[in-house]
């Protein structure tokens, strides 16, 4: 009866909506079989309520192959935090040092998009892919340490995960607005740095850093981030 639910799915120009029908195997909750019955699930809201994000959650699905089991986890999504973490100061860098040239129409790190693509193609291999992401994440951070990144390169670099992110969709990480109170401290910081008081200047860093903020120095000026 395939060819008929093809057909059936088929719109005006005779071609099918759904070219692949793959199913996966049984999903695990915390290493039991999810079931209503025993009530062992998680819902989106429930994830959430407990202050993970979409995209931590839509990683960690990401993260196994779709013909095995996986074991859905809170351990798992704290790891999906850090490895998101990863990828986003990365490409932070990566746009602030891109921030004034204009955003090439082609990219750069063909070794990227071929072992990715070739990956997916080899039966959804996503643990090959996401290797493939953090070999280059890992060699992109240490071309931005030794200072042997250009704003032009780093752009390139923009545009090559834009497309690698176009197939994955876990889009970019919000950023966190600092409240009054932290923006008055760092000010105070500055102001202290600036009359060469760098011991004031320390203790309001570690000020900073007890309520969850810490301060990421760049040529631009400081920068606060979330914890």
């Amino acid at each position: 009866h395939h060819e008929d639910e093809i057909a059936q799915s088929e719109g005006a120009t005779g071609k099918p909506f759904v070219k692949y029908w793959m199913h996966g195997a049984f999903l695990l909750v915390e290493g039991k079989k999810m079931s209503k019955s025993l009530g062992n699930f998680f819902t989106l809201r429930d994830l959430l309520a407990k202050g993970f994000t979409g995209r931590e959650v839509r990683y960690l699905l990401l993260s196994a192959h779709y013909r095995g089991t996986f074991n859905f986890t809170l351990d798992g999504l704290t790891g999906a935090r850090a490895s998101l973490a990863r990828i986003d100061e990365c490409i932070s860098k990566l746009r602030e040092l891109a921030a004034t040239v204009e955003t090439p129409s082609s990219g750069s790190s063909p070794q990227l998009v071929t072992d990715f693509t070739a990956a997916l193609d080899a039966d959804l291999n996503i643990s090959a892919a996401w290797a493939a992401i953090f070999d280059w994440v890992s060699d992109t951070n240490k071309r931005i340490a030794g200072k042997t990144l250009s704003p032009a390169d780093a752009a390139a670099l923009l545009v090559t995960w834009d497309q690698i992110n176009s197939v994955l969709g876990i889009g970019a990480a919000a950023e966190a607005e600092a409240p009054t109170e932290i923006v008055a401290l760092l000010e105070a910081r500055q102001a202290a740095r600036k009359a060469k008081d760098f011991k004031r200047s320390d203790q309001i860093r570690d000020e900073l850093k007890a309520k969850g903020w810490v301060v990421e120095d760049s040529p631009k000026g400081p920068k606060l981030k979330k914890l």
